[in-house]
Parts: C-alpha cells; structure tokens; sequence
C-alpha cells in the first residue's frame, strides 16, 4: 500500500477539515447537551454537509458525488468525527447503503432512489437490521434453525409483506429510504434466509417509534421501525433473495474502516486537546507534560491513534475489491480502534484531572463517545469470535494472512 496521500485526497481531507472546524465544532456541544435526543439533530448540518460536497461524496457523478475511493471517505470521517463523532456517524451510515444501493440495485432503483436521494439537501438513507430479540445472533451469525432476526417478508401477488419490529436504527426518524432486512424464509438459516427490500420512507404501514436517549454520539438519532403489513414490490427487491447477509459481507467491506475511522477521529480530538492542556496546565513548579509519568501517557496516547490509523488505511485501500480484501480487515479496524481510543479517552480525563469531567471542557463528551464503539457495529466480544472463525474456518495448512475463507463467514456488520 502507498501510504502518502494524493493531491485529491488531502484536498478532500480539508475541505472535510474546514466543514468539521466552521460547522461542525461551534454548535456540536450546545447539542450534545440537550436532553431530548430529538432536539440534538440538526437538519443544519446535514444541509451545510451537502453545500460542501460530503453528503453524497462518495456515489457516482451522476448522483451528485465525486466517486471518491474509501480511503478518502475514511478521512474525511476521522476530520468530521474529531468534531463531533454523531455528525460523522450520520453520513458513513448514509454512505455505506447508498453505495450498497448503487452497487446492488437495478438501473431502475438507482434511478428512482439514488436520483431522488440526491436531490434532496437532507436525503440520508438508513438500514434496518437489529431487533430486540435479535442482535448478536445477526452478526456471527447464529446458524440454528429460526434464529436471528423475526421480521418477516411473506411472498404476495407482486411483491412482499413486510412485519417486524426494529431498533436501535441509525438515521431511521430521518432517513428518506430504508433498506430493510427480513426473513423471507421463517426457518432457515440466515445466511440463506434473508433479503433486502427498499423502502420509501412514507410507504403505508412503515411507523418510527421512539428515538433513542444514547449516552455518546448524542446528534445521530438511533430510533424503532414498526413494519406494519408494508407492501414491497418485486421491483423493490434489492438483489437475490434469500442472500442479502453474503451481499452486506461482498459490498461492505468498508464498513468496518467507516466505523474505525469515526472512533479515531474521538481519539484523535482526545489526543490534541490533552497535548495542549499538559503544555500549559502548571503543577510542580512546570508544564505537566515535563512530568514522566504524564509524557509516558501521551506517548501511549499517540501510538494509539498511528496504529489504528496505519489499520483504517490498509483495509479501506483492500476493500476495492473483494479478490485483494482479507477477511480479517473486516473486524480488525474497529476492534483494535474502539479499545485503543477508550484507552486514550480515560487518560485524557485522568490527565485533565477534575477539569476533565466538567462539561465546559468537552472531554467527558469525548470519553462518553468513546464509550460507543465497544459495543456500536458490532460488540467487541462478538468480533473476536467472528476472527476465532477465521482462525478455526482456515487452511490449518496454511499461514493464516494466506488463508483467506468464503465471505460469507465474515458477514458485514450494520
């Protein structure tokens, strides 16, 4: 991998740097404060998001993006997420279905979804996957007969029926269309048993329920779907049926990356705001950086952010395509980052000391970002055990960065 970036990346990295800077950080704690996690959102900043080019950066020109590669989309997820992690959240979750979109669908529901999409300053796609019975069992996933997600799209005369229940839904109260996972098969397992539908947001039977009151990442608005007899033409059927799981696993491979990257943008912000504070905070008669055991937790802190950065990058520049992209890059980058940056978000407060959880200083919102990715895409237990099935699933005859095993074993995360 080439590791110096191009002109056109560092161009895309400060335009995302100015937008994060004059956008995103004046109004980002005056919303993370507020109690309502409805009134945290900001139809604002997805509008200035578009006015800069990033809403719809990464689809094709004729969509209104630039076709911009992931590792620029990681970028400029990580400049965003350095100012507030939620906005950055909203746009990776709108960019990953969108792309899933564009990749999967028929010229017709590129046509009428993506072009739609795109005309709207405030057009977000969302997906809907986990349910309250259904969670972990989703993501291995769990291969008994029946189990995983409930939601049910029973076969009628031009189309589906669509009945379940989600939650925890990223940019579901907001999104203008919903891809939307379902059983079309109750008992089979979920690998063969799942597909996808695209669904309009003011279709008939399709009801938000509450939003929920998250601790972190407090301006992207997670919320229950209620699918309510909703009628889904063939048409809107998105791929094969029966293997939407072994498609999420083939085109989202970046998904990992997009989420790693959101994380260190946390980290990154941890990072230089705490550099600042040990220069000039006086204890001892000198800056408390001059002390050992505060210079060896910055140090600590750095190494954090290089080695998850140096992961982010490899797997989103492996992810162009599915012939060059280890499996292991789909769970590496989040595990490795999430705990390395709630590692460098608890120094930070402990550096600050009793100014670091006073909420004028922005650093317990930071640890409380942090907080997210242990479990957000993904728990971090469960991700180890999807990288104990590489490990039990490969080539015992072979080094294990050869061994490489279907896909379909490292189903992606939503």
């Amino acid at each position: 991998m080439e590791f110096t970036l191009s002109d056109e990346m560092i161009t895309w990295r400060d335009k995302a740097r100015n937008f994060a800077d004059t956008v995103v950080r004046p109004v980002a704690a005056d919303l993370d404060a507020q109690p309502d996690p409805e009134l945290a959102w900001s139809w604002d900043l997805v509008e200035a998001a578009d006015a800069h080019g990033l809403r719809q950066a990464p689809l094709p020109v004729e969509f209104g993006g630039a076709a911009t590669d992931y590792v620029t989309n990681c970028l400029i997820l990580e400049e965003i997420a350095a100012a507030d992690l939620g906005t950055a959240v909203v746009l990776a979750q709108h960019w990953k279905f969108a792309q899933m979109l564009n990749e999967l669908g028929t010229p017709s529901q590129r046509e009428r979804f993506l072009a739609r999409n795109a005309a709207n300053p405030r057009g977000l796609f969302a997906a809907s996957f986990t349910e309250p019975s259904a969670g972990s069992d989703n993501l291995l996933p769990y291969t008994g007969r029946g189990g995983g997600m409930q939601t049910f799209a029973e076969k009628v005369d031009g189309g589906y029926r669509i009945n379940g229940m989600k939650h925890y839904i990223s940019n579901a109260n907001r999104a203008d269309t919903v891809l939307c996972f379902a059983r079309t098969d109750r008992e089979g397992p979920l690998t063969e048993a799942v597909t996808a539908f695209i669904v309009p947001a003011d279709a008939e039977g399709f009801r938000i329920g509450r939003v929920h009151d998250k601790n972190g990442e407090r301006i992207a608005n997670n919320a229950e779907i209620f699918y309510e007899n909703v009628f889904v033409s063939d048409a809107d059927v998105l791929g094969e049926t029966g293997v939407a799981l072994r498609s999420v696993g083939r085109l989202l491979r970046h998904s990992n990356a997009y989420a790693a990257s959101c994380a260190l943008g946390v980290g990154r912000e941890c990072f230089d705001r705490t550099l600042r504070w040990c220069r000039e905070r006086v204890q001892g008669g000198v800056p408390i950086i001059q002390h050992q055991a505060v210079g060896s937790y910055l140090a600590d802190m750095y190494l954090n952010i290089d080695v998850s950065r140096t992961y982010i990058w490899r797997a989103a520049w492996q992810a162009r395509t599915a012939e060059t992209f280890d499996p292991a890059l789909a769970v590496a980058p989040k595990l490795i980052t999430s705990e390395r940056i709630f590692d460098s978000a608890r120094r930070a407060m402990e550096l600050w000391g009793g100014h670091g959880v006073m909420k004028e200083n922005g650093i317990e919102k930071l640890l409380r970002d942090a907080s997210i990715w242990l479990h957000s895409d993904g728990t971090n237990i469960i991700l180890r055990e999807r990288m104990a099935n590489l490990l039990r699933n490969g080539d015992p005859d072979a080094v294990i960065w050869d061994s490489v095993p279907d896909h379909a074993q490292m189903i992606g995360i939503i």
